[in-house]
């Protein structure tokens, strides 16, 4: 706690005005104190007590604030404006990772970050960036996913969302790849996704066959990034047109045909993109309303998959018969997401509150609660797996062994539930292999020395849940979408 009539004129500049530029503090200082710029940039490099993010500013700047302003979570939006003026080429990381709901996987950030994936001159390379990144602890990497640090305090983090989004957007894209291919916009066996050229990623690479992009005997080419599922503005589509100018600016570049995949975009992206000559492939458009109505219903109950099944719990089960027959492939694949679900959909039956897809540092490590269950005198934490084959011994090891460890540790630091009694579910659409199944009834053995539950459900011990829910609608989908092995 701060006592104020200890604090040096310093930490009232920042107490007033929040997290600061270290040139910016410099220059209110000297006019407060009416000191040179150059005193007070030495009073400023010597003050204690401040907590300091260097690295990522020009003429070697920090961002500069108080201990407490960390923990209220005011540090990232400042840090964000911050290099959005003094440091832009970090700030692309930083607006990728909050377009994408604060959690992205390695090889989607590689498209968005606008840093080389291979050695450039005068670039800095992407893992150099992320290193520097995480060293500072504005970023955590794991289960090859990048995601805000706790430090920061992020509110807005839903892995589940993020998760399920780029699933999406591979969807997208390997139909993009196959209808470039059958109108003959790209080489029928060039096609690539997450492809490497200019020394950059891109979503999409082929190579072009028109004339118009032929440079003497050199074909030129396709390449397509994609944006979707949450609003886009200028600043969202700016990392695209770098990378076009970078790539264009090489000696002897060869031609291209950029294409940017969007749902939706700002009149001022939009404008922006068509004055630099990118196509912009809207999904309506590219894909048909159907297919493009789809998507929007499917992301708009995945944005708040909690807020989703209070209110409508019977939704996703709806989409479900909906994408099975205009997007059998991509409800093949978020058969896992969906799943979650399933187990949302029963304990808010039960009467629980419910978040899903929370990512939590815990033992040194990054964890993911599918989904967790607030009751008024416990917490359910459960693990979700749409399967298509039995859950083998190696995850269940894990998740006893690693995950609920850091879940009940997390959760005994929550004031509002650590006096609740903690259990913990393992829920199998495809139910457990052999050796899974003795390790259970291990696990099962030991319970009587445990002050938590562990529970593991397989599909017979799911029907009964869905039977006690009365709902024959979910009944259906459990036998003809979660527990088939053909889907």
């Amino acid at each position: 706690m701060y006592i104020l009539r200890h604090m040096t004129p310093i930490e009232y500049i920042l107490l007033d005005n929040g997290p600061m530029i270290s040139s910016e503090l410099a220059r209110k200082l000297a006019k407060t104190e009416s000191i040179s710029i150059n005193t007070a940039s030495q009073r400023v490099s010597r003050e204690p007590n401040l907590e300091r993010l260097d690295g990522f500013f020009k003429s070697n700047q920090q961002l500069l604030f108080l201990p407490k302003q960390e923990e209220n979570g005011e540090v990232l939006k400042l840090l964000a404006q911050q290099m959005e003026l003094y440091g832009k080429k970090y700030w692309f990381t930083l607006n990728a990772i909050r377009y994408h709901a604060g959690s992205i996987s390695r090889v989607f950030l590689e498209t968005y970050a606008n840093y080389p994936i291979k050695p450039l001159v005068s670039h800095v390379t992407f893992d150099e960036v992320m290193q520097r990144f995480v060293t500072e602890n504005i970023l955590v990497y794991g289960l090859n996913n990048y995601s805000f640090s706790p430090r920061l305090r992020y509110k807005g983090l839903n892995h589940f969302l993020s998760n399920t989004l780029e699933t999406i957007k591979l969807n997208v894209l390997d139909n993009f790849k196959s209808q470039a291919q059958n109108i003959g916009l790209v080489s029928f066996d060039s096609g690539e996704l997450f492809a490497e050229y200019g020394n950059f990623r891109w979503a999409f690479k082929g190579v072009c066959p028109l004339k118009g992009l032929k440079n003497g005997l050199s074909f030129g080419f396709v390449l397509a990034d994609i944006l979707l599922g949450r609003p886009t503005y200028k600043k969202d589509i700016e990392f695209f047109i770098k990378k076009i100018a970078t790539v264009q600016s090489f000696r002897n570049a060869s031609r291209i045909l950029p294409v940017l995949l969007v749902d939706s975009l700002d009149k001022d992206a939009l404008m922006t993109l068509k004055e630099k000559g990118v196509i912009i492939g809207f999904i309506k458009e590219l894909f048909g309303t159907k297919y493009a109505e789809t998507l929007n219903d499917l992301i708009t109950i995945l944005t708040n998959a909690a807020a989703s099944l209070a209110k409508n719990p019977n939704k996703y089960l709806e989409l479900i018969a909906e994408l099975r027959k205009y997007n059998d492939g991509l409800l093949k694949n978020i058969k896992g997401a969906l799943f979650e679900y399933v187990a949302g959909h029963y304990y808010i039956f039960k009467g629980a509150s419910i978040n899903m897809g929370w990512e939590i540092f815990e033992n040194n490590a990054l964890h993911e609660m599918d989904v967790m269950a607030i009751f008024g005198d416990r917490v359910i934490v459960a693990e979700c797996k749409g399967r298509i084959s039995p859950t083998p011994i190696e995850d269940v090891n894990n998740w006893i062994r690693k995950k609920v460890p850091a879940f009940r540790v997390w959760l005994e630091k929550q004031e509002i539930n650590r006096n609740k009694k903690m259990e913990f579910e393992y829920w199998s659409s495809a139910g457990y292999t052999e050796d899974a199944l003795n390790r259970i009834e291990d696990i099962r053995a030991e319970q009587q020395q445990k002050k938590h539950a562990v529970v593991f459900l397989e599909p017979k011990e799911i029907m009964e849940r869905a039977k006690e829910m009365k709902n024959k609608k979910l009944q259906n989908e459990l036998n003809t979408f979660f527990f088939s092995s053909n889907v």
